[in-house]
C-alpha cells in the first residue's frame, strides 16, 4: 500500500492569534526548545515578544507588524520542527506569506539559529510601509474586478511584463491565470491594482475558491470596504496595520532582498522536504531558493495559497492522498480543502495540529498535537516505510 504524503500548512498575517500553540510551550520538548532559542537570541526583544505571545486575548498589540510577523515565523519554524521531531518531517511545505518563510527555514534554505535575525529584517524592512490594510473579502478575483472596475496597470495579457510598484521598483514578471469558478478571466501580473476610482488597492492573496484578499492604502481601502458591503458582499477587516503582497510593499521587498542576501541562503536538503511556493504554485527551485529577491519579493506579490493548495490536491489527492496538516491557530488553512472532492470522498485528509475556538493555547493543544502524531504514527504503521516520490 503507498503511504500518503504529509503537507505542513503553515499560516500568515492576518491568522495570527493570541497564544497560538502556547499549549506545546512546555509541553512538548521538541517545540519549547526552538521557541526559546528564538526569543534567547533576540535579548529584550524577545522577551517582549514572548509575553506578548502568552498573553490571552483581547490582545490588540498582536495587531501590529513587528510582533505579529516574527511569532508566526518563530511557531510555525518550531511546530515544524515538533512534527519533525517527533514524527517525520513532512514531505511537502506550503506556507502563506511569513509562513513560506518558516517553511524556508524548515528545509535549511536559512539556519534556524538566523529565525531572530531573519524576523528582525523583515520587521526593519517594514519601516515606513504603514498606513495600509488588508481585506478579507467572500468573493472571487474575477467578481472583484467586476465590483470594482476592473484592473488599472497591473493587468497583463501575458507573463512577461513586470508590474512597477508605488516607487518604482519593479515587483515581479510572473503572471498567472486568475480563475473565477474555474474560468480563466485575465493573466494579471504580480501587483495588478484596481481602477483609478480604488487607486492602490491590490488583490494581496487568493486563500479559497471565494475567498479573496485585498491590500492597499488605508482611504483607498475604507473605500473600496464601503462600497462591497453596499453591494452586499461580506468583508472582514484583518489584523494588519500593512498593505502586505500589494505596490506599496515594493520597497520593503526590495530592502528585505538585500537584508537576505546577508544570510547566504542555499538550495534546500532534499531530505527535510519541498516548499511549494505559493507564489508560483510549484515546488521551490535551487536556483529561487539561493535567491534573496525570491523571498524577499514575496512581500509585494500576491498570495497564491488556494490555487496552490488546490494543484496538489488535483493531482496528487488521491494517488495515494494527502495528509494536510494545519498549522493555523484558526484551522483556516485547511477550510477550502476541506470541499475539495479528494478530501470529501476521504482519499485525502485534513489533520489539525492545534486546538481552536475556547481551547486554543491550553492544554488542549498538545492533545490535538498528539492525536496528529498518532495519526502519523498508524499512516507508518499500516504502509510500512514507501514513501511516494514525485
Amino acid at each position: 500500500m503507498e503511504r500518503r504524503r504529509s503537507v505542513l500548512l503553515l499560516p500568515g498575517q492576518g491568522a495570527q492569534r493570541e497564544r497560538m500553540a502556547a499549549g506545546l510551550y512546555g509541553a512538548r520538548e521538541e517545540f519549547t526548545a526552538p521557541m526559546d532559542e528564538f526569543f534567547g537570541r533576540l535579548g529584550t526583544t524577545g522577551a517582549r515578544l514572548r509575553s506578548a505571545w502568552l498573553r490571552p486575548a483581547p490582545n490588540p498589540e498582536l495587531d501590529e507588524s513587528a510582533v505579529a510577523q516574527p511569532l508566526l515565523l518563530a511557531v510555525g519554524h518550531a511546530l515544524g520542527r515538533a512534527v519533525g521531531t517527533a514524527a517525520e518531517p513532512p514531505a511537502l511545505l506550503l506556507g502563506h506569506s511569513v509562513g513560506e518563510l518558516a517553511a524556508a527555514c524548515l528545509v535549511g534554505v536559512f539556519d534556524p539559529a538566523d529565525i531572530g535575525a531573519l524576523a528582525a529584517a523583515r520587521s526593519q524592512a517594514l519601516e515606513g510601509t504603514g498606513h495600509g490594510g488588508m481585506l478579507a473579502v467572500a468573493a472571487t478575483e474575477g467578481q472583484l474586478a467586476e465590483e470594482l472596475g476592473g484592473f488599472g496597470d497591473g493587468l497583463a495579457v501575458g507573463a512577461d511584463r513586470a508590474v512597477a510598484g508605488a516607487d518604482g521598483v519593479a515587483v515581479g514578471a510572473d503572471g498567472v491565470a486568475a480563475e473565477a469558478n474555474g474560468v480563466v478571466v485575465a493573466e494579471v501580473a504580480d501587483g495588478a491594482t484596481f481602477g483609478t476610482a480604488f487607486a492602490g488597492v491590490a488583490v494581496a492573496a487568493l486563500n479559497g475558491p471565494r475567498q479573496t484578499v485585498l491590500a492597499g492604502p488605508r482611504e483607498a481601502l475604507a473605500a473600496v470596504e464601503q462600497h462591497l458591503r453596499d453591494r452586499g458582499i461580506l468583508v472582514r477587516a484583518l489584523r494588519s496595520g500593512h498593505a502586505f503582497h500589494s505596490p506599496v510593499m515594493a520597497g520593503a521587498a526590495l530592502r528585505f532582498g538585500e537584508a537576505l542576501a546577508g544570510f547566504g541562503p542555499r538550495a534546500p536538503r532534499a531530505a527535510a522536504g519541498t516548499v511549494v511556493s505559493t507564489r508560483t504554485g510549484v515546488a521551490v527551485t535551487e536556483d529561487q531558493a539561493r535567491d534573496p529577491h525570491f523571498w524577499g519579493g514575496q512581500l509585494a506579490a500576491p498570495v497564491r495559497y488556494w490555487p496552490a493548495l488546490r494543484e496538489l490536491l488535483d493531482t496528487q489527492g488521491r494517488r495515494p492522498g494527502l495528509l494536510l496538516l494545519d498549522g493555523s491557530a484558526d484551522r483556516s488553512l485547511s477550510a477550502p480543502a476541506r470541499h475539495h472532492p479528494a478530501v470529501r470522498d476521504g482519499a485525502s485528509e485534513v489533520v489539525p495540529l492545534l486546538a481552536v475556538g475556547r481551547d486554543a493555547g491550553g492544554p488542549a493543544d498538545a492533545r490535538v498535537f498528539a492525536e496528529a502524531l498518532h495519526r502519523l504514527g498508524e499512516q507508518r504503521d499500516h504502509t510500512g516505510d514507501h514513501t511516494v516520490v514525485s
